[in-house]
């Protein structure tokens, strides 16, 4: 059982998402045709997500700069490509937000422009893992924790 909870601030947006229907531009860029074929469906020239996952998909309308908890405790959070527009003060607080409803063993993934490094002393890379961070309380109690990701 899993629950995917996805947010942005844009109202559009998350219409768009919530509909679930995307062209097959939007479908090719980095989702390997396995996973294209067992979550989605064809439906004339767009992909659907499939309901079975559909249904534990959460769409809400959130502002980074807002405190997170009323979002709840998360094990992984993507926020990629989000933080290049904000400066260093800004960069800090959102960080900070996240590492705040992270659950202990969590995983943030950031986009390959973006790093915590000078910015939050809350997380720390993971080993040989660009773009993945952990809070730094679980590197120092699980330095040999392994993460494979598809984003």
């Amino acid at each position: 059982k899993f629950e995917i909870l996805g947010t942005d601030i844009s109202r559009a947006i998350l219409d768009k998402a919530n509909k679930g229907v995307y062209s097959q531009f939007e479908v090719q860029r980095g989702l390997p045709i396995t996973m294209l074929v067992k979550y989605f469906d064809r439906d004339g020239d767009h992909w659907k997500i499939k309901p079975t996952l559909k249904e534990n998909i959460d769409f809400r309308e959130f502002n980074l700069l807002k405190s997170p908890a009323t979002l709840g405790r998360m094990d992984v959070v993507f926020c990629r490509n989000v933080l290049i527009y904000f400066d260093k003060e800004t960069k800090a607080k959102v960080l900070d937000g996240i590492a705040s409803i992270m659950n202990p063993n969590g995983f943030l993934f950031l986009g390959g422009a973006e790093t915590v490094i000078g910015i939050s002393d809350k997380f720390s890379p993971m080993p040989n893992q660009r773009g993945v961070y952990v809070l730094k309380s679980q590197l120092a109690s699980q330095p040999q924790t392994q993460v494979s990701a598809i984003s």
